[in-house]
């Protein structure tokens, strides 16, 4: 890749690291300093172009690669240049991005475990400058510097094209594709440990199974170490004491009874033979015959001391 500028002067060796650490990615723009802000603008023409030219060869929407992104995380960039060439300005040939991050990973046991290992975030090499060596010496540089073999690393969307060229280079086949869209192989799990696993089984999918029914179970197991059965266990009721225990209908109410005593209800000699069970003691129902009598004001079978005395009023209806 060519530019219009001299990238010498912050390219200044074959492969040169970018990290937010930089001067040039740290710094802000300063007025006294016309030649250093110069250089910042021209390395962010560098990797925002490298980072455009990577998303186009890869089919991606947008590019995955800025300034911006260098600044605000942890990501290092790695930019290779040709040394060999004749020309004033120089010659950019690809990058390479690498950064750890937290991610979820299943292995081949069926575990989910959690591992932060170093990740190949992008990488890139010009079409004409293919097939020469150029992408193995980043590679070669950056375990280098890292401290990092290929099959511990992780792969974030690799094309075709970067499968080869694991087995081509450094004989990793079989990749296990993982559902975040990384790819790991099969050593991968060997450099690290696991900081949780555990297996996903059909049970804990679906969330705990409940049972109607059954009660809660004591959660105390015995020294075998076997799980508390779920049979239902009869919980003995707490007695209370009787100043507790709230009134029943059958218990006398807490306050005093009123003063004022209601005669029993007289019966009427016509009525007495046929009525088989009795009023509840708390209310007072009269007979047909004794509303019949109370309604026409005469004592209810010639008598006056079966005459009916309400303690309600009774609503009447016209018939």
């Amino acid at each position: 890749m060519e530019f219009s500028f001299s990238i010498h002067p912050f390219l200044k060796d074959e492969i040169t690291v970018f990290d937010r650490d930089h001067d040039l990615l740290k710094c802000t723009f300063s007025r006294s300093f016309s030649r250093e802000n110069s250089h910042r603008d021209e390395l962010r023409e560098i990797i925002n172009k490298l980072g455009a030219n990577s998303a186009k060869a890869q089919g991606l929407h947008g590019s995955i690669t800025s300034v911006e992104q260098l600044r605000t995380s942890e990501q290092r960039c790695y930019i290779l240049k040709d040394t060999d060439n004749s020309r004033v300005n120089g010659l950019v040939i690809g990058f390479l991005k690498v950064g750890s991050k937290r991610l979820f990973f299943i292995n081949q046991e069926s575990h989910t475990v959690e591992v932060t290992p170093l990740c190949v975030l992008d990488f890139y090499v010009h079409e004409s400058s293919q097939r020469k060596g150029h992408g193995l010496k980043l590679f070669n540089f950056m375990m280098e510097k890292e401290g990092v073999s290929p099959a511990a690393m992780a792969i974030d969307r690799p094309s075709d094209k970067m499968l080869g060229f694991y087995r081509k280079k450094f004989h990793l086949s079989a990749p296990l594709k993982q559902p975040n869209n990384f790819v790991v192989f099969r050593d991968f799990f060997k450099f690290y440990v696991s900081h949780s696993s555990k297996r996903w089984t059909d049970q804990q999918r679906r969330g705990p199974i409940k049972l109607r029914g059954v009660t809660n179970t004591n959660k105390t197991t015995e020294k075998t170490g076997d799980p508390p059965s779920l049979v239902q266990q009869e919980n003995p009721v707490s007695e209370k004491p009787p100043s507790q225990q709230p009134p029943s209908i059958q218990q006398p109410l807490s306050h005093p009874p009123s003063s004022v005593t209601h005669p029993p209800p007289a019966t009427c000699e016509k009525t007495s033979a046929s009525s088989t069970t009795a009023a509840p003691p708390d209310i007072r129902l009269p007979s047909r015959c004794q509303l019949r009598c109370w309604r026409s004001k005469e004592p209810c079978c010639q008598r006056e001391t079966d005459t009916f005395q309400p303690t309600t009023p009774i609503l009447t209806t016209s018939s």
